[in-house]
């Protein structure tokens, strides 16, 4: 099958599938600081494929241009910022979506953090029917994923890629009696913020446990201020020892940063752009 793949390394399993068994006319992606995975591998392995790569919004015209002149059959979006236009008068467009909650639980830019921050046992995944209105859209199949105390959410976002790729690979040898199968969900179910800015900030009037708490859940999500600006945290340990200072630069990106009952390890970028709500 022709297909115009939409979406990150979150879901790089899925990519890889299509590579080996569809042709993959596209790849539209994104880059983002905040987010754990970003686009390197799969922008990688497009170009070793020799597959145009677009990080620019797709206009309805060049939609309909890929299913009236390139011969494109499906629309596979996994992981994806934007909203797709979705041409319903265009005969024989398809498209469908991953999206890492179990539908319609957990619509979300950030529905892994926010079922963790809510102490959800269990998340999962779900194949939909891509729908003018984000995270709807008639359901193909739904997979559970354990949210267990000693994972992060990294780890979830791993399982959830795992079992995404069965997923995907158990539609495609499916897909058309899978697509009239589909199911609809209802409407109006409420919508998952992004989690208060509080509760992604480090401070030092935490313990260590809340600060290794608070990572386990938001990963590079979290930030603290250090300097006098927001950085992201990508690494963070914990220690016993009082530090000298409430601050400790030890490089570039990597600090000391002192805690209630100890201080915390940080490696940490520079945080730029606005926050996702």
């Amino acid at each position: 099958m022709k297909i115009v793949y939409f979406g990150s390394d979150v879901f790089l399993p899925c990519f890889e599938y299509f590579l080996e068994r569809h042709e993959v006319l596209a790849l539209y992606t994104y880059h983002h600081d905040e987010d754990y995975m970003t686009e390197a591998g799969i922008t990688r392995q497009a170009r070793e494929a020799g597959i145009p790569i677009h990080y620019e919004s797709i206009p309805e015209g060049e939609i309909r241009r890929y299913f009236a002149e390139e011969g494109c059959e499906l629309f596979f979006v996994a992981e994806y910022d934007r909203l797709i236009p979705v041409p319903e008068d265009l005969e024989g467009f398809r498209g469908v979506n991953l999206h890492s909650s179990l539908l319609p639980e957990g619509r979300s830019y950030y529905p892994i953090e926010a079922a963790m921050d809510r102490g959800l046992k269990r998340t999962g995944i779900t194949i939909h029917r891509l729908a003018p209105t984000l995270d709807h859209g008639n359901i193909l199949d739904q997979q559970s994923v354990e949210i267990r105390p000693d994972m992060d959410s990294i780890d979830v976002y791993l399982e959830v890629s795992k079992a995404a790729r069965r997923m995907t690979e158990k539609m495609m040898d499916d897909f058309e009696n899978m697509w009239e199968k589909a199911w609809a969900q209802p409407d109006r179910v409420p919508y998952w913020k992004r989690p208060e800015t509080a509760r992604l900030t480090l401070t030092h009037g935490m313990t260590r446990a809340e600060a290794r708490e608070m990572f386990r859940r938001f990963n590079s999500l979290s930030q603290t201020l250090l300097d006098g600006k927001l950085h992201y945290i990508f690494a963070l340990n914990t220690g016993s020892s009082e530090l000298p200072r409430a601050e400790w630069p030890l490089g570039e990106n990597r600090w000391l940063y002192a805690l209630k009952d100890g201080h915390a390890r940080l490696c940490v970028m520079t945080k730029t752009g606005d926050d996702r709500k």
